[in-house]
């Protein structure tokens, strides 16, 4: 039995994973991952499977979240690419007139000119931004609903008091308790991700003849950049640069987004109303509201 006494061998609708979703027509409760009930163990005990099933909960939402995190990486990297190379931009230079990028669809359009598609915007710091999500999204988002079970066992306002589910307080310190904790060890390959995007362009003769760095010899691969920048200027001056306005960052960003999904999901599947009677749009909405609430928390 769940915490609440929710029947095992019920499978959870979405599957398992990042979010504690329920199955249609159960109450919202604790985010409990039961190998009785989930898909893994339904799907019989050979291969793979079976050893899935027999991880602890805990490892399973980790490996799920940093599967669907580097998934991410690897798909809205260009993006990414062109971000860092607007704002690296503005820090390099302050007169306008001496950018080489207008503005986002100038910065796409000239990269893939220059250096084209793949080079130019999807390779660029990408080893760096799997080895960041692998790490910090596997703790800060599969380690959420983990830190949400401990946090309501212990927080005065949870099972002790007689509350049957997390508080929307619990979820909000249960974000912010993963997100930090992933930004700080995910630090290092967060700096190097965005050197090495920044920096990108095309090589000629050991040096860069496009891009922002143009003249100047280009970085080695990923982890070889991490060790000459812990070498050259040292673990907490290279590697864990602008560390506490990153973690400031995550926290705030996995807190409103996860706790934002959990609370509208919960009141959605309390409340239902027209096209919310079914499960999937009560997780669509949810997830729309948690898209905005992080982007709106992480704007600062």
């Amino acid at each position: 039995l769940g915490p609440s006494g929710d029947r095992p061998g019920k499978a959870q609708e979405g599957g398992e994973g990042v979010h504690p979703d329920q199955s249609e027509g159960q109450d919202e409760t604790l985010p409990e991952l039961s190998p009785a009930g989930s898909g893994m163990a339904a799907s019989g005990p050979s291969g793979g499977s079976a050893a899935m099933a027999s991880m602890p909960p805990v490892a399973r939402e980790m490996a799920a979240a940093s599967c669907a995190m580097t998934a991410t990486s690897v798909v809205f990297n260009p993006f990414d690419t062109v971000k860092t190379k607007l704002q690296t931009q503005n820090q390099l230079s302050t007169d306008a007139s001496k950018r080489i990028y207008t503005g986002a669809f100038h910065c796409v359009r000239r990269v893939c000119l220059e250096d084209g598609l793949v080079r130019g915007l999807w390779l660029p710091g990408l080893t760096a931004s799997i080895m960041r999500d692998i790490v910090n999204g596997g703790i800060r988002m599969g380690g959420y609903a983990a830190a949400v079970r401990t946090l309501h066992a212990q927080v005065p306002w949870g099972a002790s008091s007689g509350a049957q589910t997390p508080a929307f307080g619990t979820r909000v310190l249960a974000g912010l308790l993963t997100g930090f904790t992933g930004a700080i060890l995910a630090n290092p390959t967060d700096v190097i991700k965005v050197r090495l995007q920044a920096e990108a362009g095309t090589v000629a003769d050991g040096v860069y003849i496009t891009g922002l760095y143009k003249g100047q010899p280009p970085s080695p691969g990923a982890l070889v950049s991490m060790w000459r920048l812990a070498a050259n200027e040292g673990i907490a001056g290279g590697l864990f640069r602008g560390v506490w306005a990153n973690c400031a960052r995550a926290a705030l960003v996995t807190s409103g987004q996860m706790s934002s999904y959990d609370q509208t999901k919960q009141w959605l599947a309390a409340n239902p109303f027209g096209p919310f009677h079914q499960e999937g749009m009560r997780i669509a909405f949810a997830s729309f509201v948690s898209g905005v609430t992080a982007a709106t928390v992480a704007a600062p």
